[in-house]
């Protein structure tokens, strides 16, 4: 059967760490996919979620959520198998799931040691195997605690990726790590991450919009930007003329906030805390820049980066400490350096603000939204519902 022909199955399970209520970007992400695959090729999702809810839940399930949503009863195997049973009985035709793998969100020491004997099983009951890896492994460093479980992470990865008949990853060098390590030969490709805060349809251009500079994610992504960039970012609002600087996310440590970011910003700064996705996506769409302190070449698997890239903003990118890292000539994603070399609230420096917003709204649209999701692991769906299981190329 010609797989380019071939029905993608009408149901599919996606298994995520964490969902909502949580604020998980792995999850939002699952949902966007969701949505995606359910507007344009009519596949039905059913979330499989493997943690449960933090006592203090932030998104709200609208009562209008059109999917089903169970919950694994209890961590590591039974309660995993348990769910997949349930899921698979109802099913009129081999179950196929969509593994989101982040080895962190199945175990805190990120070794799920479980995880590949359950899917092996799955398998072996006529079950069909994608698998998104958002992470692979951590690297061995000293001092840290991956020193002695990296090589047990990679481990399971391996027996992962061995299980699975496609695999997808959102990282060049994710993608290069899994063909040395892909003994099995599964195909293997790229697929874009989306946007965890909306894509509204029809971004303004910058120069319609209000002069602030948001700074959007986890608080421990916004802490590690504020804790190491902000003189730098001090130096930039003042040279772009902003207005205001949006914090938006929860701050889990409010003392250190207040000491360190508050109090130094003034009234230049807005917390606005935890936003649902629609409130999120309006501050965004009213911001000229988004500022991220994130490693440049990790930038596909980054839902906030792609997040500012939705929203047609300029991306103000901060490396890591300690990272040395190049970039390609032109990028859409600015360093201060760059920002500050060019006269101050000037035409050339407005100028280059909207020529990077927006060729990385275009990069989005094409490469990281939602749609783009669907559309990359749309063949591996086809193929499985067709009973195949190694058909289509390595990069989809």
């Amino acid at each position: 059967m010609n797989e380019a022909m071939a029905a993608p199955p009408a149901r599919l399970i996606q298994l995520v760490p964490r969902f909502r209520p949580d604020v998980d970007g792995v999850g939002e992400a699952a949902l966007n996919l969701a949505d995606a695959l359910l507007r344009e090729h009519g596949i039905r999702t059913s979330f499989l979620v493997y943690n449960p809810p933090k006592l203090e839940p932030t998104l709200e399930i609208g009562e209008d959520f059109p999917y089903t949503l169970e919950r694994v009863s209890g961590p590591g195997a039974s309660g995993f198998n348990s769910a997949l049973d349930h899921i698979a009985a109802s099913a009129s035709t081999a179950p196929v799931l969509l593994l989101h793998y982040v080895p962190y969100g199945f175990s805190t020491q990120g070794t799920p040691t479980w995880l590949s004997g359950c899917l092996e099983r799955f398998r072996s009951r006529g079950g069909r195997l994608i698998t998104i890896f958002h992470e692979l492994y951590a690297l061995p460093r000293l001092l840290s605690r991956t020193i002695f479980s990296s090589w047990l992470q990679r481990k399971i990865f391996q027996k992962v990726l061995a299980t699975s008949e496609f695999a997808f990853t959102s990282s060049e060098e994710f993608l290069s790590l899994i063909e040395k390590q892909n003994r099995s030969g599964r195909p293997a490709g790229l697929i874009g991450i989306c946007s965890n805060a909306g894509e509204p349809e029809d971004p303004r251009p910058l120069d319609r919009r209000k002069r602030r500079l948001s700074i959007f994610g986890r608080f421990v992504t916004r802490k590690n930007l504020y804790a190491n960039h902000l003189d730098s970012l001090e130096r930039v609002a003042r040279h772009l003329g902003i207005e205001e600087i949006a914090d938006i996310g929860p701050v889990e440590d409010p003392a250190w906030f207040e000491e360190h970011v508050a109090s130094r910003l003034g009234p230049l700064l807005k917390s606005y805390g935890t936003l649902g996705v629609a409130a999120a996506s309006r501050l965004l769409e009213d911001s000229i820049a988004g500022a991220l302190a994130y490693p440049y070449y990790l930038r596909g698997k980054s839902g906030i980066f792609a997040a500012y890239q939705a929203h047609a903003m300029a991306i103000l990118l901060f490396p890591l400490p300690g990272v040395a890292e190049s970039r390609e000539p032109g990028s859409w994603s600015l360093s201060a350096e760059e920002l500050l070399a060019i006269p101050t609230q000037s035409f050339a420096l407005n100028s280059r603000l909207q020529e990077a917003a927006s060729a990385g709204h275009e990069h989005y649209l094409q490469n990281r939204s939602s749609r783009a999701m669907a559309e990359a692991v749309l063949p591996a769906l086809r193929a499985v519902g067709a009973g195949a299981g190694s058909g289509i190329g390595s990069r989809p």
